[in-house]
């Protein structure tokens, strides 16, 4: 996606959006295959702790539940939103070292793998080096599936990702370790566990369907 493209994505979220919620893509997968879970944390302004799990805004996960937890220093700041210069909204601001560990429930079967696609709404980095998340068990950072998106105000974008653990756990943490003085508005975490061969091929074919779609973009 051209650097066009991404600010055009950005002006037309902005244009019909009646809030923020940026969960910008699917994931780079068969919607249709089984196994899936989807949640997301935003930030709603309530106070939070360090070590205190939070619960997702929204979730659709049949294995279980999920939990973010901050590690370090967090407080509520309101700054300028990524849309409205003149409209200040709740963020979480990490003012020290720490980062953030969110917890995912999967499916218990052993499958092949498990993927994870992350997006992440901040106005710094996701990591001190840009670097990916990483995950316990330990996995693999994949190419990312879309660009990132900067928005129209101040230093806001959001950044995504794409990592695998094989095989899949019955559940994973996922860790970014956040920048100091980093203001977080939103997180969203989809994923899928990979069963049987017969779905690679599946998983294959929708991988070629998004590359066809950029190539025509």
């Amino acid at each position: 996606m051209s650097k066009l493209l991404s600010v055009s994505l950005a002006v037309l979220l902005l244009a019909g959006a009646t809030a923020l919620a940026e969960d910008l893509w699917d994931p780079p997968w068969d919607m249709a295959l089984p196994n899936q879970t989807s949640q997301a944390w935003e930030c709603d302004g309530q106070p939070v702790y360090s070590g205190d799990p939070i619960s997702p805004t929204w979730i659709d996960n049949e294995f279980g539940s999920a939990t973010l937890t901050f590690l370090g220093d967090v407080e509520i700041e309101y700054i300028p939103g990524p849309h409205d210069p003149d409209v200040e909204i709740a963020t979480w601001h990490v003012s020290g070292p720490g980062g953030i560990d969110i917890t995912i429930k999967n499916n218990p079967d052993p499958d092949l793998y498990k993927l994870i696609f992350w997006q992440i709404t901040s106005d710094k980095s996701p990591t001190p080096t840009g670097s990916p998340p990483t995950t316990n068990p330990p996995g693999t950072s994949l190419p990312s599936p879309h660009p990132q998106v900067q928005w129209p105000v101040g230093t806001w974008y959001t950044y995504n990702g794409l990592l695998q653990i094989v095989p899949n756990p019955e559940e994973e943490t996922i860790h970014f370790d956040l920048l100091e003085s980093t203001n977080i508005e939103e997180i969203v975490i989809k994923t899928i566990c990979i069963p049987e061969p017969a779905t690679l091929v599946l998983f294959a074919l929708g991988g070629a369907a998004i590359l066809l779609r950029k190539r025509r973009a």
